[in-house]
């Protein structure tokens, strides 16, 4: 397996590196680098002290999140009376209250604090939280959680409430859960990213946010021998774990600390008079949400990606628990899925960089929805037909069951992978050319709750459809609401295109705009000196 993954990684980047060369050549005089300079590392030397703390705080927040997001699947899977049938509830009923109460403290943090104290306050608090549940609350789980004899007996006598059991009875695992899920959203999508947008200029952010995404998924390949060493240690699985997350944690705040300071120097350096802009308040900041189409588009992409991933994962990860029923087992196939989501993303995002700069945002754009929906559909139509499909199976030399996992788990990893090489870097140079106020609180509200509505949206759609197809004598599964969920990720993936198009509009006259503006400054400011 491993040999595969590594031919895919190397065989096309030879002929990637001479396209590269040409495809950048003509931005030589305006980078005033060599032509081998801007294809592989198109960093100036003046712009390192910048670039490389904000690459060490991606690598290091994507390497922690890949590992409790990994991690936690597993945990939660393999809880007694569990399920990938669980993972809808924790994510509607638990993780997005959770998210939507932190957002609101994240923007009320932002008003009080400036965005160093705001960065070590959250950080600081996810350590804490994960020192908590590996020195207290995991040790002392057989006293704090209700017995398997009282969650059986309730599962058995309620069906339909099978899985709100299942949450109850393991309720610290789920506090795992909903700390990794934050995680994701505050220190990657919503700290990183918006730092990022605010100390990076849109030319930079072109040769600047691709490296990032490549740096972050080279974290990937380093984490396969760390999940492979976990799985193989199941007594001290739970202390490994967040004992890296803490010191991860820790070793991100040193990285802000160093790209704070750059920051700082930059904006004391700064000629330009900018305009003072009213600071909005909180509710002032929501409706200008609610009523900014070009924020609202941007809603749209992040919640269609979530919720059509969140939908598909409910349905592979039921056929995940059957082919690997125990905890290590699920840590060591995550450890090669992992591994082979990183190659995957890094092989895309080196396309990525020349796709964005020379086709555009639109085309940069465009490709995560063609990918998730062309994927999504096909896993649905074998998972639907597999009896059909059972032929390929055996041509291949594998069991019905081991090809639907691996089928799903391919089409999940290209999906994550274009949406971290496309999606990610096409979203964030979307909010750059934004006022400052609607880039902070637009940023916040759509990834943190725009970001979470996707998956809880969808986490709602499959956790009722389950529920409402339950009946007195047995509790649904993920292969019974299926051909609903097929519809509605056909549906969406739609919307998701229209969106993209729309906003690709709005983008490019916001592009102009913005640098129409720095112009007019820029000349004033050159008069003022004459």
């Amino acid at each position: 397996m491993l040999l595969v993954a590594k031919n895919i990684c190397f065989l096309p980047l030879k002929a990637l590196f001479f396209t590269k060369c040409m495809g950048w050549f003509m931005e030589i005089k305006d980078q005033k680098m060599s032509g081998l300079r801007l294809a592989l590392f198109p960093i100036a030397d003046n712009e390192l002290s910048k670039f490389l703390p904000m690459c060490g705080m991606i690598f290091c927040t994507i390497f922690a999140y890949s590992l409790l997001r990994a991690y936690k699947d597993a945990l939660v899977l393999s809880a007694p009376g569990s399920g990938a049938e669980v993972l809808p509830f924790l994510k509607i009923y638990v993780v997005f209250p959770v998210t939507i109460m932190a957002t609101i403290g994240y923007m009320k943090l932002r008003k009080v604090f400036d965005v160093s104290r705001a960065y070590y306050t959250i950080i600081s608090t996810f350590i804490g939280i994960f020192a908590l549940f590996a020195l207290v609350l995991h040790p002392f789980s057989a006293y704090i959680h209700p017995s398997p004899e009282w969650l059986s007996g309730m599962q058995a006598a309620y069906p339909p409430l099978k899985y709100f059991f299942a949450i109850l009875g393991s309720w610290s695992y789920a506090l795992f859960y909903v700390s990794a899920e934050l995680w994701g959203t505050f220190a990657l999508s919503v700290l990183f990213w918006q730092f990022a947008n605010e100390t990076t200029s849109p030319s930079q952010s072109k040769r600047f946010y691709p490296l990032y995404v490549m740096v972050g998924n080279i974290s990937l390949l380093f984490l396969f021998p760390v999940l492979k060493h976990i799985s193989q240690n199941p007594n001290s699985d739970v202390l490994e774990v967040c004992s890296i997350a803490v010191f991860f944690g820790l070793l991100l705040m040193y990285f802000f600390s160093r790209a704070i300071s750059v920051a700082k120097q930059e904006q004391s350096n700064e000629k330009i008079v900018k305009k003072k802009k009213k600071k909005l308040s909180m509710a002032e900041s929501f409706a200008v949400l609610f009523k900014s189409e070009y924020v609202g588009y941007i809603a749209l992409l992040v919640l269609s990606y979530g919720f059509i991933i969140n939908v598909v994962e409910v349905v592979w990860k039921a056929q995940l628990k059957q082919l690997y029923p125990s905890r290590q087992a699920l840590i060591e196939f995550n450890s090669y899925y992992t591994f082979l989501t990183g190659v995957a993303t890094i092989i895309m995002n080196y396309l990525s960089k020349g796709v964005i700069r020379k086709m555009g945002w639109l085309t940069g754009a465009i490709i995560t929805p063609i990918a998730s929906g062309v994927l999504s559909c096909l896993f649905f139509v074998y998972i639907l037909g597999q009896s059909m499909f059972s032929s390929v199976a055996i041509f291949l030399q594998m069991a019905p069951l081991t090809f639907a996992v691996w089928f799903g788990a391919w089409a999940v990893l290209l999906t994550k992978g274009s949406k971290y090489s496309f999606f990610d870097p096409t979203k964030e140079m979307a909010f750059i050319p934004l006022d400052p106020d609607l880039k902070v609180n637009g940023k916040a509200a759509v990834d943190g709750v725009g970001g979470r509505l996707g998956k809880s949206a969808g986490g709602l759609v499959t956790s009722t459809l389950l529920v409402l197809y339950s009946t007195s004598d047995a509790a649904a599964t993920a292969f019974d609401i299926a051909p609903v969920l097929f519809g509605l990720v056909a549906l969406l993936t739609f919307a998701w295109l229209f969106s993209v198009v729309r906003l690709s509009i709005l983008y490019n006259d916001a592009v102009e705009r913005t640098e129409r503006e720095e112009g007019e400054q820029h000349g004033q400011l050159q008069a003022a000196s004459t």
